[in-house]
């Protein structure tokens, strides 16, 4: 059994499992799933609370949703497991694996957490700048980017993590999003939370969903910036923007330092 409910306050749409979670009844789920993105919600929670028994084809459906999930920087909570079911999943080994997967104790867990998040609030202050799109300009624009953020509390590694997903950020919008060279324009903004500190590079490009292309060759000299985004940041999003081109986002959550 299968109910979907709309939660327009955590920007979130609930499916909950009953009954068995199995191949009779993944397809359902992930037809609920792609209907919810196609609403507009980024964030899917899996309410596994009614689930008595989940089998590999469920698993895949995790599989599925992670990369189903990743190119629209969408996420997946799954909430209320009970014990043995929360057994399968750490037997699988997918939490911690799959980038857009999280575990919670509950639906409520889940929701706070994207509350807690709060992207979808106002910030604490933004500040944003611009610079011609030369790569000349992108150290100084890394630099900036340190200096504004500095006040937030973050330690050392966090700042170094910052201006590398910056940089890379920085690199394709200058290389790949200003198809007129230095007559384009980069945009750079940061947002400061409370739990956390945005920075959103904007391009003048014909649009990019965050997915590299795919290479076979280890020793290719490109096609690892979004990598090394996703491993140093906690949050990062592809969005197209208002002007047309594409918005990335990079999250970090800001951690006192020691």
């Amino acid at each position: 059994m299968l109910k979907v409910t709309d939660r327009p306050d955590a920007d979130a749409c609930i499916l909950r499992v009953e009954g068995d979670f199995d191949s009779e009844s993944v397809p359902s789920v992930r037809d609920a799933m792609d209907a919810a993105l196609s609403d507009g919600y980024e964030s899917i929670v899996l309410d596994l609370e009614g689930v008595e028994y989940m089998d590999s084809s469920a698993l895949g459906f995790v599989i599925w949703a992670d990369r189903r999930l990743q190119p629209v920087s969408g996420t997946l909570a799954l909430a209320g497991a009970n014990a043995d079911v929360a057994r399968i999943l750490e037997l699988a080994g997918l939490i911690g694996v799959a980038p857009s997967v999280s575990v919670a104790p509950s639906i409520e867990e889940a929701l706070a957490a994207r509350v807690r998040d709060g992207r979808h609030i106002g910030p604490l202050w933004a500040e944003s700048f611009e610079f011609p799109a030369e790569v000349s300009h992108m150290s100084a624009a890394r630099a900036r980017v340190a200096e504004i953020v500095a006040p937030l509390g973050l330690n050392e590694s966090a700042i170094f993590d910052i201006k590398v997903a910056v940089g890379e950020a920085l690199a394709n919008a200058v290389r790949h999003g200003s198809p007129r060279g230095p007559s384009d324009i980069v945009g750079v903004e940061v947002r400061a939370y409370p739990e956390h500190v945005d920075v959103v590079i904007s391009d003048s490009g014909c649009g990019y969903d965050g997915v590299p292309p795919v290479s076979h060759d280890t020793f290719a000299p490109s096609g690892r910036g979004v990598l090394f985004m996703r491993a140093l940041m906690d949050a990062v999003e592809f969005r197209p923007s208002a002007g047309g081109g594409t918005d990335v986002l990079l999250g970090k959550r800001r951690v006192a330092t020691a």
